[in-house]
């Protein structure tokens, strides 16, 4: 399989795999690697067949969008969410590739920095465990002034 390939593993709370998601622009190359008559097989080549060639701009959602507006519009959001929240002195958590276990997230503070924390969910508080970011310099550091 070619190592370019985007596949993304989806797993639930306790860490354990929930799902797959494959790109369909990888599903010719998946399907050239399982077996021929298989169940997989088959269900990979009914959904290759027919399927349109078009750029993530150009194939338009049940919703009428298309994935890139889609994307564009739930880029807005966020910011508008995080922004709101900056504004009111909440912090706002997320993950992101600086993440290495399932209780840690990155905190996003109104003051534009960022740190690692981990939750523990039965007493519902957060422990620092390093900072990330200083005071502006944070990936939403922009945000604090708007």
């Amino acid at each position: 399989m070619n190592v370019s390939m985007k596949i993304k593993v989806l797993k639930n709370k306790t860490g354990m795999v929930s799902g797959v998601v494959i790109p369909t622009e990888d599903l010719h190359e998946v399907k050239e690697s399982i077996k021929q008559g298989t169940e997989l097989y088959k269900v990979i080549a009914d959904l290759l067949m027919d399927q349109p060639n078009a750029p993530e701009s150009e194939i338009v959602l049940s919703h009428g969008k298309t994935i890139v507006e889609s994307e564009t519009d739930a880029l807005v959001l966020t910011r508008a969410l995080y922004t709101d929240a900056f504004r009111k002195g909440i912090p706002m958590f997320y993950r992101d590739k600086r993440v290495n276990h399932p209780n840690e997230f990155v905190r996003a503070n109104p003051d534009g920095s960022e740190d690692l924390v981990s939750f523990d969910a039965p007493t519902r508080s957060y422990t620092l465990i390093r900072n990330l970011a200083p005071a502006g310099k944070g990936f939403w550091a922009d945000l604090i002034s708007a």
